[in-house]
């Protein structure tokens, strides 16, 4: 029996996974607690330990690997994935030397010289094209972004080299050096995703030095084999290939969707992202155009409303007991806001909720509001609901989007992530919006999955996309 390893560093957890070849079946898993935030830094950073990062990613492969026992041995090959856009900065021995930097930092709205954020004034620099170019814009936490800021600001090293996560631990495994895939790379911003290489023009009108930035290969490439340290530290067996990490929105749709062809994804977490496959690049203000792994691209709305949207309503719900009533709650408040949420007959009501807490990529300033308000819909059950429908709204309008690119053939949804998983309120609403099946993933670690997917077909275990659809399967 063969398996395949795939590794997710999350900002929230560190997982990984042992995957048996032929079914796809998970056999083993191990997850910890992404602990390494930094909790002194100023407002507006999000600053992390990243030699903590590496030593809980290799324990959990070490978990994986106690676990697996004397079936280890017939590990064939490792996959990667984490969280994309921030970044580290690491010297020649591949040793952290800067905090990691995730996608939440907000050092780039900081106000520049002339007044203007300084994600906007970079923006205007790079013109137009640069949609078409890039497949995005530029926004707070890119590794482009924190590069432009750090070197403005002397704080670029000589000779440092910057580092996504994932690939920082990949070539970690291997003593290799750091190699990006374009699914990860693009989320730099600045990446050519018509030729899958680094914009030079742009990267030098923003003062960045092209040599720190990682070698673009793709994930068919190997980054190297296991050293000897490593199997020594976590039980691997020497020599197992690792291949290039890819981005976590791509690992988790190929962990998930079976035929990317005809499925939507909807994956919802902190954040949600509706996400489809396309074989061309599409144009929208509301979505970035990803690589895909393997050719295409990935058409992504991304993060305007989730799990933090859920999240909201309860810390208010909390906030109406202690500030109220003057009970501390004991427990959370989701079980009940779901158990009421479902208890309502979902009619007409004339309540209506545009869940966007904190903004859009496109328009950060928008925010949440409910409107139709009347004495008889202002209850907890009906705000609690209509927040819900006004999620699967908003994950329409992004389908409107991809849909507006060209996209077609789309006739089933593929639910993914907690939000959805946990949530069968969201899932009827968002059956109910769209008018399409919501399929759940039975394997509950989409993105792990979609890395150990890439290391299959690295090894030739699996053929191609198609036949990986194999390994993914839907509850009844």
């Amino acid at each position: 029996m063969t398996f395949l390893l795939g590794i997710d560093i999350g900002t929230t957890t560190i997982t990984s996974i042992a995957v048996e070849a032929e079914s796809g079946t998970i056999v083993e898993s191990a997850t910890t607690a992404n602990d390494a935030r930094y909790t002194d830094r100023p407002a507006g950073r999000s600053e992390w330990d990243g030699n903590r990062i590496m030593d809980q990613a290799l324990k959990c492969v070490s978990d994986v690997v106690a676990q697996l026992g004397s079936r280890a041995t017939n590990i064939a090959g490792i996959g990667m994935t984490g969280q994309q856009h921030g970044m580290v900065l690491i010297d020649r021995n591949l040793t952290p030397i800067s905090p990691y930097i995730n996608w939440q930092d907000q050092r780039g709205n900081e106000l520049d010289a002339n007044g203007l954020p300084l994600i906007d004034s970079l923006n205007n620099r790079l013109g137009e094209n640069q949609y078409e170019q890039h497949g995005c814009l530029l926004r707070t936490g890119f590794m482009n972004v924190t590069l432009h800021w750090l070197n403005q600001n002397g704080l670029l090293p000589v000779n440092c080299r910057a580092a996504f996560i994932m690939d920082l631990f990949a070539s970690r495994l291997c003593n290799a050096p750091l190699i990006s895939d374009p699914t990860t790379a693009a989320s730099a911003g600045l990446l050519n995703i018509h030729n899958n290489q680094w914009d030079q023009d742009a990267i030098s009108e923003l003062g960045i030095p092209l040599n720190i930035l990682p070698e673009v290969q793709t994930v068919r490439e190997r980054v190297g084999t296991i050293t000897g340290e490593i199997a020594h530290t976590t039980g691997l067996p020497k020599g197992i290939p690792v291949f290039v990490a890819i981005g976590d929105n791509q690992a988790s749709f190929l962990g998930s969707v079976a035929d990317r062809h005809t499925q939507l994804s909807i994956n919802v977490g902190t954040g949600g992202q509706v996400s489809a496959y396309s074989n061309q690049i599409g144009h929208h203000e509301s979505l970035e155009v990803r690589p895909f792994p393997y050719g295409g691209f990935l058409l992504a709305n991304v993060g305007a409303c989730g799990g933090r949207s859920f999240a909201a309503l309860e810390n208010f719900f909390q906030a109406v007991a202690r500030d109220i009533f003057e009970i501390e709650p004991d427990d959370s408040a989701y079980q009940r806001m779901k158990q009421l949420a479902a208890q309502t007959v979902a009619a007409p009501t004339g309540l209506k909720c545009s869940p966007i807490f904190t903004g859009t990529r496109q328009d950060p300033s928008q925010r949440a509001s409910w409107t139709g308000l009347t004495p008889d819909n202002f209850t907890p059950a009906l705000l609690t609901r209509s927040l819900l429908e006004g999620m699967a709204t908003t994950f329409n309008e992004g389908f409107a989007a991809i849909l507006s690119c060209g996209v077609t053939g789309i006739s089933e949804i593929v639910g993914a992530g907690n939000g959805i998983r946990e949530n069968s309120v969201l899932q009827e609403c968002i059956e109910s919006q769209f008018n399409m099946q919501v399929r759940k993933p039975l394997q509950n670690e989409e993105a792990t999955l979609g890395a150990a997917i890439t290391a299959a077909i690295g090894c030739g275990l699996l053929n191609d996309l198609s036949d990986s659809s194999r390994w993914i399967q839907y509850e009844e």
